[in-house]
Order: C-alpha cells, then structure tokens, then sequence
C-alpha cells in the first residue's frame, strides 16, 4: 500500500512539476514555434509551449475552462488600464535582468503605463516608397521622403502620349488604402481610443482628404484617371508596377518589403515616408508581456529574459537562415527588432539591402493606443470613407467620418 501510495503521489507530483515548469505563450506569430524550441533547447528546467491566437487581445480574460497564459505576444496589448490584464515588468530592469538603453527608447516608453512598464516592445514595421534603381537619380533624397516630394517627383514622371492618354503616371494615391490612410495619420488624424470609442481629429482628417483630392486631381487629373490607368497597367504586384516602368512609386511596409527582397531578385530601391521629422511606426507593433494571471512566473521571466539578448535573437535568424524557409517572416516576430542592437547591427547581415538605409532611430514614432478590432475598424470605415471622399468629383463635399460610420453600422447590423 506504502509503495502503491508512494507511485500515485511520484505522478501527481511529476505532473505538478511539469505544469509549474511549462511557459503557456500566448502570440499570433506562428515563427515563436521556431523561438520557443531553441529556448527549450538550452533550457531543462523550464518547458515553453506556444498556443496560436489570431489576436490574443480579443482572447482575454481566458475563458473558464481555458489554461491561462504566462506570456502574452501581439498587437493592440496597450491600453489605458494595462494592469487588468499584465503584470508590472518593472523588476526586470530593477534587478538588472535587462538594461533599458538595449532598447528604442520611444518603443519601450509606449510600454508603461504611469512610469510603470506593463509590456516590452518585441517588433515594429515602418512604411516605405519604393522604386526602380533605375530611375534612382530623379530621387531627391538618399534616406527619406515626405509627401510633397513624392507628389512633385512623381508629376515630373508623368508622360503622355499624342491621343492625351497617360502612359506613365509616377504615382496613383488611390491605388493603395494603406497609403491614403498613412496620409491621414502624418497629417494629424490622431485616430486613438478614449473610453472604449474611437475618436479622432476631425479637421485634421479632412484636411488629409483634402489634400489626397487636390493632389489626384491636379496631377493626375482625376480620380477616373487613375483608376483607368491602374487597370490598365498597373494590375502585378507592386515591386512589378516600378520595374515595368509604368510607375515611378510604389507603396509598402517594411515587412513586405525586405521578405521580398530576400526571396527574389529584384532591382528596387526605398526610401522611409516621413513628415516633418517623423517616420510613423505602423499601427500593429508588436509587444509582450506577463499575464497577470500567470501560473508560472518565474519561468515567464526566464523566457523574457532570454528573449530579449541580442545573442540569442542573433541565434534566432541564423537558425532562419539555415532553415530556408520561404514562409520565413521578414527580421525578428515580422518586423525590425526593439533591440537596437540587432536592427542596426546584425539585420543588415541577413538584409543587405538594410545597410544603406537603417530607421533613423531619433525619428521613430510610436502610434497611438488602438482597440483589439482597430484593424477591422479601419479597412471596414476608414479607409473605404478616406477613398469614396478623395474619389468625389471636385466641387463635391464628403460627409463626416462619423456620418460614414453610422451608415455602414445601418448596412451592417440593420
């Protein structure tokens, strides 16, 4: 009986070390599988195991029947409230685990939450206009560019032939959402959360639609114009639109741009969109933190800890490097890392293209704190409203974003 009672409790207390030990890791980046097997690699002591979420923000508080997190990584974690759900990180910078000059400082600052650091930045996009080599001499800058001089660089490229028909347009605005609402964010728009509502600046936006509208129409004669030509010429991918010679721009982010410059062999160039002396990092920057209802703590920390080495994040992209894989994210969790060691210094080994053209760090700027369904929110209303409003013809007034809103509320739960 002694010996049977001795085996029972030798698997519950086996079980009990098991679970005490396993890191759950909550993230939306599938290539933490590939992270947590080279920790678990060098770890015993401690297991970690990833749960895939679409949007871990949407996920909390787990449900009751659900295993709780220990580390949560993806987007939209910020809040105004970031201890409902997280555990202060301050400790690790108070015992020295980590040091915070390893970091942009402006991406860890958007971590805390009055002095307090709730989350840790993990990766971030920026935007990018790109263009063929060839044309690399009727660029104006060698780092950066802001929107008037892509808007005077691209109408000195139009042509047209003797019938009047566009047959170069240096750059067509309407042809890519993202870029429309980029505009609105530089110009002020301020989209943001405030007591569960999305708010935003409305003059601001309207001044960014104001000034899309004069620019397709003055440069590129009409909103039609564009449209017809980006149908008519314009229909492959965007690296393809700038070296068919069609185009002078094309707009993308970051993480499409280097993913494709390394799986293909491709005569392009960028330069980083800036306003004023800003470059605004895309909405959906990656962070991570402690669950505050972790059961394992300690090896949440260890996780962390290790994690945020630029060793071991080195270690991380040369085993990528090996692997060749071509679903192969671009740089660390799909983004340039919060380390500024490893952006500036050991990324541009495996993006070459990096070395001439780094992320100026003093213009990095954060964005706003944004709700779990921003992303919906935005391809759902806001861009669709900034399109229809620079798409009008001239004379015509655009309603008010929240005008918009409301109608597509009655289309959509009507």
């Amino acid at each position: 009986m002694l010996s049977g009672c001795s085996k029972t409790g030798s698997r519950q207390n086996s079980r009990t070390v098991y679970q005490q030990n396993r890191i759950v890791i909550w993230t939306s980046c599938r290539e933490f599988a590939q992270y947590i097997e080279l920790f678990n690699r060098q770890h015993s002591d401690n297991s970690a195991i990833l749960v895939y979420k679409e949007n871990p923000a949407l996920s909390l508080p787990p449900a009751k029947d659900e295993n709780p997190p220990d580390i949560i990584v993806g987007s939209w974690l910020r809040t105004d409230s970031p201890q409902k759900n997280f555990k202060s990180l301050s400790y690790l910078f108070d015992t020295k685990k980590l040091t915070s000059d390893i970091f942009y400082p402006q991406l860890l600052d958007s971590g805390k939450r009055k002095k307090v650091q709730y989350l840790l930045p993990v990766s971030f996009n920026l935007p990018a206009i790109i263009f063929s080599t060839e044309n690399r001499e009727l660029i104006p800058d060698s780092y950066v560019l802001n929107l008037q001089q892509i808007r005077e660089t691209a109408s000195a490229f139009n042509e047209k032939n003797k019938n009047g028909a566009y047959t170069k347009i240096g750059f067509t605005p309407l042809g890519n959402n993202d870029f429309l609402y980029l505009t609105a964010k530089m110009k002020g728009a301020d989209f943001h959360e405030e007591k569960g509502e999305i708010v935003w600046n409305s003059q601001k936006l309207l001044n960014a639609v104001t000034l899309m509208h004069e620019w397709v129409n003055t440069e590129n004669t009409s909103a039609q114009v564009e449209e017809d030509f980006t149908f008519k010429y314009l229909f492959m991918p965007y690296y393809r639109q700038v070296s068919s010679g069609r185009t002078l721009f094309a707009y993308t982010t970051s993480d499409n741009l280097f993913k494709i410059l390394k799986e293909q062999d491709i005569n392009v160039d960028y330069r980083w969109v800036v306003e004023g002396k800003s470059i605004f990092i895309e909405d959906s920057c990656a962070m991570m933190g402690i669950y505050k209802g972790a059961a394992n703590e300690v090896g949440a920390t260890e996780f962390i800890t290790w994690f945020f080495q630029s060793e071991n994040q080195k270690k991380i992209l040369e085993t990528k490097e090996s692997m060749h894989l071509e679903t192969d994210l671009f740089g660390i969790a799909g983004g340039f890392s919060s380390l500024r060691d490893v952006t500036e210094h050991i990324l541009p080994v495996y993006y070459n293209q990096l070395l001439a053209n780094l992320p100026p760090s003093q213009m990095l700027t954060v964005p706003q704190k944004l709700p779990a369904r921003w992303e919906s929110y935005r391809s759902a209303v806001v861009e669709p409203y900034i399109q229809a409003a620079v798409t009008l013809p001239v004379g015509e007034h655009a309603p008010s974003l929240r005008d918009y809103e409301k109608e597509w509320r009655k289309k959509v739960f009507d």
